[in-house]
């Protein structure tokens, strides 16, 4: 499940970027062919905001998808069955405590 969203969200990222690559591919063909106004405003676009930019929309929309109400209970689950290393760990803790401050 968590791979096919990984998956999902690169080939998005992907196709994004390459639609991004071709318009800057052909901007120098369209630029002859646009009104002024419309080549100024491409004057500004910058590759790399759009990538973040991108990335950021992307990563809103994944994280938007997830089941809230969900977390509490796995979090919960994952510390009961690791609930005998959490114990050896306080456990390491303390002695090392104890050694360290006396």
């Amino acid at each position: 499940m968590i791979v096919r969203s990984i998956l999902s969200f690169f080939s998005v990222l992907a196709f994004g970027a390459m639609t991004v690559a071709a318009f800057f591919a052909l901007l120098p063909w369209f630029s002859g062919h646009v009104p002024e106004s419309v080549r100024s405003l491409t004057e500004g676009l910058e590759f790399n905001s759009l990538i973040i930019g991108l990335v950021l929309g992307l990563t809103l929309g994944a994280v938007g998808r997830c089941n809230w109400s969900d977390i509490p209970r796995r979090v919960v689950t994952w510390f009961l069955v690791r609930e005998q290393r959490f114990f050896y760990y306080a456990l390491i803790a303390v002695c090392g405590g104890v050694l360290i401050f006396y």
